[in-house]
This record gives structure tokens, C-alpha cells and sequence, in this order.
């Protein structure tokens, strides 16, 4: 758990506290969560902690079910599949963009995350590693513009994220950061066609890794795929 944010509301907090649990597996899929512990947990009085969970189970990761309390979703491979398309597209279409601006974009906060990213990998702490991965990709939509359409679409990626957050146990981190490096070096150059190349590559990596990731963690998916 971490502190609440200044002027952040009790829903707001608890559905970001819950939402980053479930990705970090802190929550494991097919566990029973009960809206008084977690309200114990966070500080809050039920009522934020059941409408977060409330807003969790309309994208398809939490199931309310009355009288016995709300369940953490098993990692449902068509909804990856969805997010991972719609990352897909709309991060490529930004980086386009991003390469096409009459003005280029100050890219430092790109290189600046990316030197953290080496330095969170050298010290091997995952957690900061995947933390910056996604702030890396979020300033993509900052430095084009787009935030709004990252914070529309960053409801929806919790089942990409999930997958995301496994993957770091099963692929080479190194690999991650000569994508991104290709990424910034792209962006440098205004390289559309080049920046689209390697960040398809990127964002396909989970689904190569998919298997891998299935065969480690095989409880976290519904039984019929096991």
C-alpha cells in the first residue's frame, strides 16, 4: 500500500490501490477479497473500497458476487488479446505522431527515464523496473499530446498489464531496454517507419512469451486453458 495522493477521493484511492495489487499478482487471481479487510487496510470507511470494486468488475478483472464478497478475475487471455490490440494501435499511431509534429517534442524525460530504467535493472529491483517501463510509455501520450487518451485506455490495459508484470520473470529485461533505446534513437531522427517497426516488435513480446508464462504461473488462468 502507499499513501493517498492529496485531493485524491476514497474511491479513487482504493480502485488505484486494488487496481495495482491485481497487477502486481499481490492479489492472486481466483482469491476471494472482502470489502471490510481492504477497507481496514486502506483507512476508508466500505462504501469507496465496494464502488472501486464495483468499477474493477465493469472492465472484467473483479467479480462481485452477493453475499460472499467480490473475486479477483483469472487472467483471461481474449481480453489480453483485446488490450494488447488496442495498445497496439493507439501507441503506435501516438509515436507516429510524435515523429510528424511540426514541433519536435523535448524528448529528455524519455532518455532521463531510460537511464533510471538501467540503473532499476543493474540493481535487479523489478518492481521499479516495470514501474518505469510504464511511465516510459505513458510519456509517449504526455510529450504528443494524447494524455487523455492514455488515461481512457489505461482502465481497459490492467489485463495487458497483468500479463506484462509475469513477463518479467520470464523474458530478457535487456532486450525491453535495447527496444527502448531503438525507440528514443527513433524519435530522435523524427524515423516514423522505424519507430513503428521496433514498437510493434515491443508490443508483441507478451504474446510471444505467452506460452512461458502460462506453463509458470498455470493457477492464474481459468482451468479450461490450463
Amino acid at each position: 500500500m502507499t499513501e493517498r495522493f492529496p485531493q485524491e477521493t476514497g474511491r479513487s484511492y482504493a480502485y488505484r490501490m486494488i487496481r495495482e495489487n491485481i497487477i502486481s499478482t499481490e492479489l492472486v487471481p481466483g482469491s476471494l477479497v472482502s470489502e471490510k479487510e481492504l477497507a481496514q487496510q486502506l483507512n476508508l470507511s466500505r462504501t469507496p473500497v465496494r464502488e472501486a470494486l464495483i468499477d474493477l468488475a465493469q472492465v472484467g478483472v473483479v467479480e462481485v458476487m452477493p453475499q460472499r464478497g467480490s473475486r479477483i478475475s483469472y487472467i483471461d487471455s481474449h481480453m489480453v488479446e483485446e488490450a494488447q490490440f488496442m495498445r497496439n494501435t493507439l501507441e503506435r499511431a501516438v509515436c507516429r505522431r510524435l515523429c510528424t509534429m511540426e514541433e519536435q517534442p523535448d524528448l529528455t524525460p524519455l532518455v532521463r527515464n531510460l537511464h533510471a530504467q538501467e540503473v532499476a535493472f543493474s540493481c535487479g529491483e523489478n518492481e521499479d523496473f516495470f514501474r518505469l517501463d510504464n511511465e516510459f510509455h505513458r510519456l509517449f501520450y504526455q510529450l504528443a499530446g494524447m494524455l487523455h487518451i492514455y488515461q481512457m485506455s489505461s482502465s481497459f490495459m490492467i489485463h495487458f498489464d497483468r500479463l506484462r508484470n509475469l513477463s518479467l520473470s520470464a523474458q530478457d529485461n535487456r532486450q525491453l531496454m535495447a527496444d527502448h533505446r531503438e525507440m528514443v534513437d527513433c524519435l530522435l531522427l523524427r524515423d516514423e517507419s522505424g519507430v513503428d517497426r521496433v514498437l510493434e516488435r515491443h508490443l508483441n513480446r507478451c504474446k510471444i512469451d505467452g506460452e512461458a508464462i502460462r506453463c509458470m504461473h498455470p493457477a492464474f488462468f481459468p482451468e479450461e486453458s490450463r
